[in-house]
């Protein structure tokens, strides 16, 4: 089987204009999400954020909801403790050192492919998908007659 119909990232971007990697996640107005593949990439969607002032919690809700499916977010920054967050569900953060577009970033991503961690990555959501249930089973009331 190939490797693209097996594979595919979601990844996204911290946007102002869709186009650029160029926000903070904290602060950014669009996450702009791609499918990758090795070799193929596509624009998913992109997602309007709410604009709030500091730590809001609703906030930061917001953005890890946002981003529970995604392989990786690229960002120009992000602040430990949400980074905390998004790697226990997950979701590995990459900051950026610098403005890029976002079409210029997507190859740089195919040709250092994650394949391997990826995988690992299912597994482990796999798991604790599994462990969710067993848990919400073993907290559940029980019918003993």
């Amino acid at each position: 089987m190939d490797i693209d119909s097996q594979i595919s990232l979601r990844i996204a971007f911290a946007s102002s204009n869709q186009r650029h990697l160029d926000e903070h996640l904290g602060q950014c107005q669009n996450l702009s999400f791609y499918d990758v593949t090795p070799s193929h990439s596509e624009h998913i969607e992109t997602i309007k954020l709410t604009q709030q002032e500091g730590h809001n919690q609703q906030k930061i809700k917001d953005r890890l909801t946002a981003l529970t499916d995604c392989f990786a977010v690229y960002c120009l920054a992000c602040g430990n403790p949400v980074r905390q967050q998004l790697l226990k569900q997950g979701t590995r953060v990459v900051i950026h050192p610098q403005e890029e577009l976002i079409s210029s970033l997507i190859p740089l991503i195919q040709a250092n492919w994650p394949g391997d961690i990826a995988d690992r990555q299912e597994r482990q959501k796999h798991k604790l998908k599994n462990n969710d249930y067993l848990n919400e089973l073993a907290d559940s009331e029980w019918d003993e007659n």
